[in-house]
């Protein structure tokens, strides 16, 4: 794993006097103004939050009010509205907060959803789907997460009859694609203060739009702050930022997900063994067994999962997409061990911009979170790629903070046969001939734009924090942060010459601590981190969060450990 680099946030001019106006610790007033909310008002909006207050109108999108008239015409008319959707857990939540929205509001025939097939169809919109829904009679095609630069797709399903509608948050490209409307707010001219929505946001909003057409109307107006549990699925497995408008859908999308009694969510949260919700339960226990339909087999029974009413189908669909994340973990844990053998048999990372692997050994259903792996480990920007039959190849690259993968690999675009994506993540087929080719401008053109820099990995320190003043106050104010995630992440703390007083390892390679500082002894564990040869005795530096532990009823405080080194050793 390589080394980071730690870099303490330096103390906030403005947070004295957010602390002063807010009545606020001085500890949460340095986090927010290590935010960006040194302002009070913009400061209290943030811990505040709330759903009536702090939505924007969707009919700030430029073309809400034309997509919203004509999805309320298609309910008027009984005309069969067809949704196409991406198969990750925004696709699939974005898709099933649609069905269940049309479903409220009266829309016959029951609206036609296609998921594609990971390993079948491959990434976006295409032809089969279209040709399906068209078959099926959709005079509307709605998308979710994806149509952003599916030109060519969209004037396919033109042709075959449908008024398209774009929800999506990719980037676009130079010229507006032919569909009736595009709710994008990415899009330069797209309206919307807010580009940071994620596609279950975006058809979020195509709801919200719909249902003010239709009050207006004396038509049925549904309750949509339960389908806000969808959101949040879909807001945070996509790692968008959890700022402004996301703040306020996950904040009470959590609270949904908490409390509902749906047979899915509740069949959903009893496999992944989840009893108290957070953004971390969504993104390491919820999303990962909804992506395994996608990655292994089939992503409609995720949308099944989500919208069905029947407890058992819930509970069978639940355990089948559990048993495929296992399986999923078997394949990255083989996957990984192949990567990380070619990038060493290749001479390891010294000199080189960014990586692109190709192997027969790769699933594509699961290159994605290998390439994510390698980052972790190599910090390099990397593109994975599973070599098929027919050779084809689909990949999927991961970036590193401040580097633009999507722009790298625009710069490729004539090797590659599509791809798309944004600056973190991307997708992307290409001939199997040419990914010598794609390596060799994939490094140019990280070489063009980077400085040796950009690739020493760094720790953001919040603030040095003593065990001692992890008292009740302080974990209190850590809760008003929350929900995090990207934008707003959890706050790292920094603990000096704390001595190693226990030292065991748990499950596979977690390192178990008993830390003392000051006279106060607290627990910490460092996952992964079994390896490390810590000894009792030993005085150390350490970067961590604190983490709550609920057992048998009692709530309980951990460290969770981020980083260590010796005490006093060089901070890089």
């Amino acid at each position: 794993m390589k080394a980071r680099r730690w870099q303490l946030t330096p103390a906030a001019e403005d947070a004295p006097r957010l602390a002063a106006e807010l009545g606020v610790s001085p500890l949460l007033a340095q986090l927010l103004a290590a935010r960006g909310l040194g302002d009070p008002a913009r400061a209290s909006a943030f811990l505040d939050a709330r759903l009536g207050e702090h939505l924007r109108s969707p009919m700030l999108f430029r073309e809400m009010a034309r997509a919203s008239q004509r999805l309320a015409d298609a309910v008027a008319r009984n005309e069969r509205i067809g949704i196409y959707g991406d198969y990750d857990v925004d696709g699939v939540s974005g898709s099933a907060v649609l069905v269940r929205f049309l479903r409220a509001v009266g829309a016959r025939p029951d609206p036609l959803v296609h998921i594609p097939h990971r390993l079948k169809e491959g990434y976006g919109l295409g032809a089969v789907g279209i040709e399906r829904l068209a078959a099926g009679g959709a005079k509307v095609m709605i998308t979710v997460d994806c149509g952003a630069v599916a030109h060519r797709e969209i004037g396919l399903a033109v042709e075959r009859g449908m008024d398209v509608i774009v929800c999506d948050h990719h980037q676009v490209a130079e010229t507006r694609p032919p569909a009736y409307a595009v709710i994008n707010p990415i899009e330069p001219d797209a309206g919307f203060p807010f580009s940071g929505l994620c596609g279950a946001g975006t058809a979020f909003y195509l709801a919200l739009g719909t249902r003010m057409v239709l009050r207006e109307r004396g038509g049925p107006v549904p309750d949509l702050r339960k389908e806000l549990d969808l959101v949040a699925l879909g807001t945070i497995a996509d790692l968008v930022p959890v700022v402004e408008e996301n703040r306020v859908l996950v904040r009470y999308g959590l609270r949904e997900l908490e409390r509902s009694t749906r047979p899915g969510i509740a069949a959903l949260k009893r496999v992944a063994g989840v009893d108290r919700l957070s953004s971390g339960a969504i993104g390491f226990r919820l999303a990962p067994r909804l992506n395994a339909g996608g990655r292994l087999d089939d992503a409609m029974r995720s949308l099944e999962l989500l919208t069905t009413e029947d407890g058992p189908r819930a509970e069978q669909l639940a355990m089948a997409l559990d048993g495929e994340n296992r399986a999923r973990q078997g394949i990255e844990r083989e996957m990984l061990d192949e990567a990380v053998r070619l990038v060493e048999a290749s001479g390891g990372v010294a000199g080189r911009h960014g990586l692109v692997l190709a192997s027969e050994k790769f699933h594509p259903g699961v290159v994605g979170i290998v390439a994510s792996r390698l980052v972790e480990r190599y910090y390099r920007p990397t593109v994975l790629i599973a070599a098929e039959s027919g050779g084809v190849g689909r990949g999927s690259g991961r970036s590193i903070a401040g580097v633009d993968l999507y722009g790298a690999l625009a710069t490729c675009r004539e090797v590659l046969e599509r791809f798309g994506g944004h600056r973190a993540a991307a997708g992307l087929s290409i001939r199997l001939e040419k990914v010598d080719e794609l390596a060799a401008r994939f490094e140019a053109a990280l070489a063009a734009r980077t400085t040796d820099e950009d690739f020493v990995a760094r720790t953001r320190v919040d603030a040095e924090l003593s065990l001692a003043a992890l008292d009740a106050r302080c974990l209190d104010d850590l809760a008003r942060l929350e929900p995090c995630g990207m934008g707003n992440p959890e706050p790292v703390f920094l603990a000096r010459d704390v001595r190693v007083r226990d030292r065991r390892i748990v499950g596979d390679s977690h390192l178990k601590l008993q830390l003392e500082q000051g006279g106060r002894t607290m627990p910490a564990i460092g996952f992964g981190m079994g390896d490390l040869g810590i000894a009792v005795g030993t005085r150390l530096d350490i970067l961590f969060q604190p983490l709550l532990n609920e057992w048998n009823g009692n709530i309980s405080t951990e460290l969770r450990l981020r980083d260590l080194r010796e005490h006093g050793a060089q901070a890089n």
